[in-house]
């Protein structure tokens, strides 16, 4: 055989990446892998900083959408840093739990019992002038004081930890300054509080000690008027309560002979926080709040619902939807999963000023038995049994995770893993992972050609590949080899996410000269060069 024709068969062999390493039937599709073994999507809003984590089952955290506020914890931030595919983040392997701060912080609690931040707060000394469009986030830190934390809780203006002895501790994000600073500050205990048994934040924060006894406190920074006092005290009159649930300054407490308080407003319509007996309700067994309701379940499977913040104000039976197995306040309103598995959401509505209704329930079409839900910028996602997940609504920072550029509203469609890429036997990392697409592998083009060797630059109009006396000018849709020397059309065409070009995997392939193979039951493309 010529090397001719030896060379014609490695560039078909290239540019054919749906070979897999078993023979595959004609006509075979691919269909793109989901990312698998989820425990739980985290989902964090704004309109610049909309971006999802997802924590896995092994402990493994994965990140997609917008970095403006350092979300990607490599110490970089920007608006314009955003992925539309998850990349996984192995400095927070042996996570066990991640929560959202306010202000652009972001913490992760570890399989050891400590707990790791990191986000958008400035570091010292500052480098950059000041901006709204840039931030020099402080590298990962683990807070000092923290061991044997079992649960973290996000604060107004910090976070709340517990540990295993029942203590509690908290630590405040740092007020951004033109000095930052260079360490995050260690945690300290909360004062009086022992043997903690659960807790929650909000506009204050409330925890309940093993006795049975509820204690509320705010933080020293709020500027909300909660009537509060920043060294916590208990409830009078509350006795044996079993769970609480709280957002913003609406607080519910179910005691174990079934009865519920919860936080009223004053008259004066200040926000002092004054928790009453909900005289009325009885044998409640589950609670929760949001979205401006407070939502009760009762022994005998019947769900009610009234007016946030009053005294059983608007108080009705839900009805009209039937053969309901769990009923929620996620996704921005009620929100039922059926015995069927079939998802339907419906609003509460104003109709006077002695009367609630609610909308009529909608199917979410192309969702079926979800066991969890997050909400986020303009985004929602709701994990499965199954152990995948799945996202709905805008994509504009890519923070549905969908492998897809478009920002218009989008259907249900599956959370997509990336694709593993192998350079001459070494896995290649990019914050914005190598994607497969319509029958197509898009491979981020500066970082691969790194890894074989290429110097990378921009001559104002084409990016330009130069390695040892060779070079390939990506221009007008076409790979131009050696000054014009040969040409390969790149299709299909290249995209640009953020900072990283996409280019397809078969195109950038043939005009370096080396071979390609995709596996796709490991869902990987090997990129090797010739000898």
């Amino acid at each position: 055989m010529s090397a001719y024709v030896k060379k014609m068969i490695s560039l078909i062999l290239c540019s054919v990446l749906l070979l897999s390493a078993a023979p595959m039937p004609a006509g075979a599709a691919i269909s793109p892998a989901k990312l698998s073994g989820i425990k739980e999507i985290v989902a964090s809003g704004g309109f610049w900083g909309g971006n999802s984590f997802a924590l896995g089952k092994d402990g493994s955290v994965w990140v997609w959408g917008s970095n403006v506020f350092g979300q990607f914890a490599n110490g970089t931030a920007g608006p314009e840093g955003w992925i539309i595919t998850p990349h996984r983040l192995s400095v927070l392997d042996h996570t066990k739990q991640l929560v959202v701060g306010r202000g652009g912080v972001y913490a992760a609690l570890k399989e050891d019992g400590t707990v790791t931040v990191w986000g958008g707060f400035e570091k010292k000394p500052k480098t950059v002038p000041d901006s709204d469009e840039q931030i020099e986030v402080l590298p990962m830190q683990t807070v000092s004081g923290l061991t044997h934390v079992t649960r973290i809780n996000a604060t107004i203006d910090g976070f709340l930890a517990l540990k295993q002895d029942g203590s509690l501790v908290q630590w405040k994000v740092p007020a951004g300054s033109g000095q930052g600073y260079t360490e995050y500050p260690a945690a300290e205990k909360t004062p009086i509080l022992t043997e903690v048994a659960m807790f929650s934040s909000g506009f204050f924060n409330a925890a309940v000690r093993k006795n049975g006894t509820l204690w509320l406190w705010r933080q020293e920074s709020s500027t909300f008027n909660t009537g509060l006092s920043v060294t916590p005290a208990p409830v009078s009159n509350l006795y044996h309560v079993q769970t609480i649930a709280q957002n913003e300054n609406n607080l519910l407490a179910l005691t174990k002979d079934g009865k519920v308080w919860a936080s009223v407003r004053n008259p004066d319509r200040s926000n002092k926080v004054v928790l009453k007996k909900m005289e009325g309700l009885s044998n409640i067994v589950t609670i929760q709040t949001g979205n401006g309701v407070n939502l009760v379940q009762n022994s005998k499977g019947e769900y009610w619902f009234w007016k946030s913040g009053t005294q059983l104000q608007y108080l009705q039976k839900v009805t009209g939807i039937s053969g309901i197995s769990r009923l929620t306040l996620d996704l921005g309103g009620f929100t039922a999963v059926k015995n069927d598995g079939t998802v339907w959401t419906w609003q509460q509505k104003y109709v006077s000023e002695d009367t609630w209704g609610v909308t009529p329930p909608k199917i979410v079409k192309g969702l079926l038995n979800p066991v969890l839900f997050a909400t986020g910028e303009n985004s929602k996602y709701a994990v499965l049994k199954d152990g995948t997940a799945v996202a709905w609504g805008t994509n504009m920072f890519g923070q549905l995770g969908i492998s897809a550029l478009d920002s218009r509203p989008f259907k249900v469609s599956p959370i997509l893993k990336p694709v593993t890429l192998v350079i001459n036997g070494k896995v290649i990392q990019s914050e914005q992972s190598a994607i497969y697409t319509e029958g197509n592998v898009m491979i981020p083009l500066r970082e691969v050609a790194q890894a074989l060797g290429y110097t990378v630059s921009w001559d104002g109009m084409n990016t330009i590949l130069a390695k040892q006396g060779k070079s390939v000018m990506l221009k007008e849709g076409q790979f131009i080899s050696d000054g014009g020397k040969g040409s390969i059309a790149v299709r299909p065409p290249a995209i640009q996410v953020s900072y990283t070009l996409l280019v397809p995997a078969g195109a950038l392939a043939q005009a370096l000269g080396i071979t390609a193979k995709w596996e796709s039951n490991l869902y990987r493309l090997t990129l090797t060069t010739q000898k």
